[in-house]
């Protein structure tokens, strides 16, 4: 390729990686979402019990993240459907986080059987980065007592979820778009997908070896925060090796960006009660700004992410510093398995359109 090609496809790339949609921000949505981390973290300050609000809040932020705004008129089943797989997902974790092997059976399945949820579209898609992400997230935190933690993210996701109703207009607004497919129509869509389309089934069974492959080694070589490799993977597949490129880029770009903006924080202060409000403004950041593009909700969700983290099991600057590690290995190996597992047939193709028409 000459010089000008070359320009012009970088020029390409920077416009996808970072094109923005210049929607308005919803404040009334900007505001619910921060509330639905902010209060969890601070009653679990409150009461001595930081982990069990730690996991209330991420409930609540798993819910919130997954509701559409009042553009959609079904938003209620998707926040209800996140709700209840984070319930199990809390389960699922914390029973099978002593022990490797099962951990690494469930996260196969688990990951492997939400990605096909992307015949939903982008919604579909959302939710099942968020149910696989609670899933992976617990089970690489130190197991809790089965019970406590259950009730912490469900009372989370509960209060996210209403939250959320409140502050968009309501479980169905008014000419909203309609996306929720019902629960027959979704699991004959993908039942049949997988059947017909390579496409969906090697998306799958990527997202699935990827994941599961992750978590033994980093359980077997005990990596510090090691869930972080796997969650980059699960961010970063994409069903066609184009689209997983740009994600691998709007993912390294934002994380690094984002960690810097966390450390700023956690580097001036390591006191909880200031860490939790720094957590809780991330996070009005990141719903106001969410519907932008993918790397602003990377940019503002790792120091969401890393500050919560920070202010129940605080580490210092070396919390950052296992993020920028973790995040490049997770980078390396999802590239590596787009273009070792069945990648190369796809490459310079549009895959099929995976939404039901």
């Amino acid at each position: 390729m000459d010089p000008s090609g070359q320009i012009e496809q970088l020029g390409q790339t920077a416009d996808e990686v970072f094109r923005v949609d210049e929607s308005e921000i919803d404040w009334g949505i900007a505001f619910a979402g921060m509330l639905a981390v902010a209060i969890p973290l601070f009653v679990g300050l409150a009461v001595g019990e930081p982990t069990l609000g730690l996991l209330a809040a991420l409930g609540g932020l798993n819910v919130a993240l997954v509701m559409p705004g009042r553009e959609v008129s079904d938003r209620w089943p998707w926040g209800l459907l996140c709700l209840v797989g984070s319930v199990v997902a809390i389960a699922l974790a914390d029973i099978t986080q002593p022990s490797i092997a099962a951990s690494v059976a469930t996260t196969f399945v688990w990951t492997g059987a939400w990605s096909t949820l992307r015949v939903a579209g982008k919604h579909g898609a959302l939710a099942a980065f968020a149910l696989g992400a609670v899933f992976i997230v617990t089970n690489g935190l130190p197991a809790q007592p089965l019970g406590p933690a259950v009730a912490a993210v469900a009372v989370g996701g509960v209060a996210g979820f209403l939250w959320m109703l409140i502050a968009g207009g309501g479980p169905a607004p008014k000419d909203g778009e309609t996306t929720w497919l019902g629960v027959r129509v979704t699991l004959a869509t993908a039942w049949s997908r997988l059947q017909l389309s390579p496409v969906l089934r090697h998306h799958a069974l990527r997202i699935a070896l990827a994941t599961s492959a992750s978590v033994l080694a980093y359980r077997l070589v005990d990596l510090s925060f090691g869930y972080w490799v796997t969650l980059t993977i699960l961010a970063i597949l994409q069903p066609d090796p184009h689209a997983s490129r740009i994600r691998s880029i709007q993912r390294s770009t934002g994380s690094f960006i984002g960690i810097t903006i966390a450390a700023v924080f956690i580097f001036l202060t390591g006191d909880p009660w200031a860490l939790a409000a720094a957590a809780s403004l991330a996070a009005l950041a990141l719903f106001a700004m969410r519907e932008r593009n993918y790397h602003w909700f990377v940019m503002l969700i790792t120091p969401t992410a890393l500050l919560m983290i920070s202010s129940v099991f605080y580490s210092g600057l070396g919390l950052a510093g296992y993020r920028v590690l973790n995040t490049v290995l997770g980078i390396v190996i999802a590239l590596a398995a787009t273009w070792l597992l069945w990648g190369n047939d796809e490459i310079g193709k549009s895959p099929p359109p995976l939404t039901p028409r």
